[in-house]
């Protein structure tokens, strides 16, 4: 049988999972990236060095090559080209616009409207003179780019004064030149990470999200499985994602959703949605250690076509803990990194990115999720023991910042 020649959208972080799983199936694998120092490039056979918004020249390049398959994972911005790729070649995948309908947040939110979803108020802008007409919800706002990640232009706005430059940042950092103003919403943020095979919804987890106390910017500093939220609120989320997945019929995606909840009001109110799986390693490590079930291997065997009885797999499905639990640094220079050896030889402890951390290092500002150290995978039999290794792992790492003011401070967890 002619071997299987799979193009991965991207090589980053979040796509080696995919491409070491599909070199351990003897899949020829080609990488989309532009050049760099993605991990993802030395994983692959071979690398079409290209923009991955160039998806014209990316198809032709496809088929010429005789490309059989495409695929990405925990990355927004891979999966739409995925997708076009996918349908321009006739390969197995979604439509151009299934994927749009998920992950630009204006058509995603406006979707929720058709079908009942709860959603903040919310108005599409693409302009950064917008001075609120038309919008009837008072300040609080979140202000957003339509299609980004990593909370990379996404701030709270208290004052009117602060909505220009917000929506200059938010546009700037927006492929299509859109933002969204959205209503701002109390509650305790929860993801929902779930499979759709063709428009039909698998729940694989939830977990609760923990942010650092920076003020307006909205970082997480923990992702936890399970979720201690009431299972009737869960039920809600659950039907939420149900009504969406039928809606837009997917043929076949991993979708990571983010949902705020307010315990005292029984209210929820969807963040945002992705056809693609959680990142920092959530659908790639997270995922199977807290449900058993590795949906990257799903997704990979329905990239190339292959029969996947979806059903079994999650009626298999089994209920552990599992987390990643980042931190930042106080601005300085790194003086003394301790316990990472300590660390590595903890049972519960699966995963510790600190590699970039090393004495004499510069710190800078938090602005960004994508400037968060870690991530720390860490594992436990249920949330109790996860939350009593996570206290073992911040008491063993210890890492000194002298300040430019000659003030030694450590890590910020929380």
């Amino acid at each position: 049988m002619e071997q299987q020649k799979l193009l991965v959208i991207g090589a980053g972080i979040g796509q080696v999972p995919i491409l070491e799983k599909a070199r351990e199936r003897g899949v020829h694998t080609t990488a989309v990236t532009l050049p760099g120092n993605q991990p993802g490039i030395a994983l692959a056979d071979d690398v079409f060095y290209c923009d991955i918004f160039d998806r014209d020249r990316i198809v032709e390049w496809a088929r010429a090559n005789k490309i059989t398959a495409v695929t990405s994972d925990q990355n927004d911005l891979m999966n739409p080209t995925v997708a076009y790729v996918a349908e321009k070649l006739g390969l197995p995948g979604n439509r151009f616009d299934q994927v749009m309908a998920y992950c630009n947040k204006n058509t995603y939110v406006a979707n929720c409207d058709r079908i009942g979803n709860p959603a903040p108020r919310h108005i599409a802008v693409s302009d950064a003179a917008f001075n609120g007409s038309g919008f009837d919800c008072p300040l609080p706002w979140i202000v957003k780019p339509a299609d980004s990640q990593s909370s990379v232009g996404v701030q709270k706005i208290e004052r009117m004064e602060q909505v220009r430059p917000a929506l200059e940042a938010a546009l700037s950092h927006s492929k299509t030149g859109s933002a969204i103003v959205e209503e701002f919403f109390t509650g305790k943020e929860i993801v929902c990470e779930g499979f759709i095979e063709d428009g039909k919804f698998y729940l694989l987890a939830f977990a609760d999200r923990n942010y650092f106390a920076l003020g307006d910017l909205m970082i997480p500093s923990q992702t936890l499985f399970p979720s201690q939220v009431r299972a009737d609120l869960l039920e809600k989320v659950l039907e939420c994602e149900q009504r969406m997945a039928a809606y837009v019929n997917p043929a076949f995606a991993i979708v990571h959703s983010e949902y705020l909840v307010n315990e005292e009001t029984g209210q929820i109110c969807v963040v945002e949605s992705a056809l693609r799986g959680g990142g920092v390693y959530i659908s790639s490590h997270l995922v199977p250690y807290a449900t058993g079930i590795d949906i990257n291997d799903v997704l990979l065997d329905k990239a190339l076509g292959q029969p996947v009885d979806v059903q079994n797999i999650f009626a298999a499905r089994r209920d552990a803990a599992a987390g990643y639990v980042c931190f930042y640094l106080p601005e300085g220079t790194v003086r003394e990194v301790r316990g990472v050896e300590t660390l590595q030889d903890l049972p519960f402890v699966k995963m510790i990115c600190l590699a970039s951390i090393q004495p004499g290092q510069k710190t800078e500002p938090m602005l960004h999720k994508g400037l968060r150290k870690g991530p720390i995978l860490v594992v436990g039999k249920d949330r109790s023991e996860l939350e009593r290794n996570i206290r073992t792992v911040q008491d063993t790492l210890q890492i000194t910042v002298e300040s430019p003011n000659g003030e030694y401070k450590g890590i910020i967890w929380s």
